[in-house]
């Protein structure tokens, strides 16, 4: 990938990490629990990406995924009370962790010749496991549970992606149209309540 696809995805580690860390803070987890979950929230989902696309799995080639985690779990450990009392700062970490993320999983996916229909998969993937795994070990209420759009945004960042890629759309040009669509997308979905039916 380029360097500003690399850039991209220590952003998008760096603030799954600060989400991951401040919910295990909520949860009364200590140091190591916090530096659990910030790992857990912001490797997972490119963990089972690479996996499942056959490449080395991107942190275990290259240590600085590590060290951002635990730098960012470090000061979240002392700045936990700021990120309780200030929702929509999580809320805008989460989002740009939700579109950096997949951003690089559809691209990185691309790349490596697979299909449209495989990039939104582990576009997707790359986006919400994460979060998926933070709910599952901590007491945070799962994001797949909940009312708001969250996958879905996700989804769609990937399409995005994918059809500007199809249309010869300068990578960086592509990447910088879909984070600005997933803060749109999950704050309009926010705003308006917008959901998708579930069964009653």
């Amino acid at each position: 990938m380029s360097e500003i696809f690399n850039y991209i995805d220590y952003i998008g580690t760096f603030v799954f990490a600060v989400t991951g860390a401040s919910i295990a803070g909520k949860s009364k987890f200590d140091l190591f629990g916090m530096l659990f979950l910030a790992f857990l929230t912001s490797v997972g989902g490119g963990t089972v990406r690479d996996l499942v696309i056959g490449q080395p799995v991107f942190w275990t080639n290259n240590s600085t995924y590590l060290y951002l985690i635990f730098i960012a779990t470090l000061s979240t450990f002392f700045l936990v009370k700021i990120y309780d009392k200030n929702k929509s700062l999580l809320m805008f970490l989460d989002t740009l962790g939700v579109g950096t993320f997949g951003i690089i999983g559809t691209h990185k996916t691309l790349i490596y010749d697979f299909n449209a229909e495989t990039a939104l998969i582990m576009g997707t993937i790359s986006a919400v496991l994460g979060g998926i795994l933070r709910s599952a070990f901590s007491k945070e209420h799962s994001i797949l549970a909940n009312k708001e759009l969250y996958a879905t945004v996700a989804a769609v960042a990937s399409l995005i992606f994918i059809a500007l890629t199809k249309a010869k759309i300068e990578p960086n040009i592509c990447a910088l149209i879909v984070i600005i669509a997933t803060f749109l997308i999950r704050y309009i979905s926010l705003k308006f309540k917008i959901q998708l039916p579930s069964l009653k």
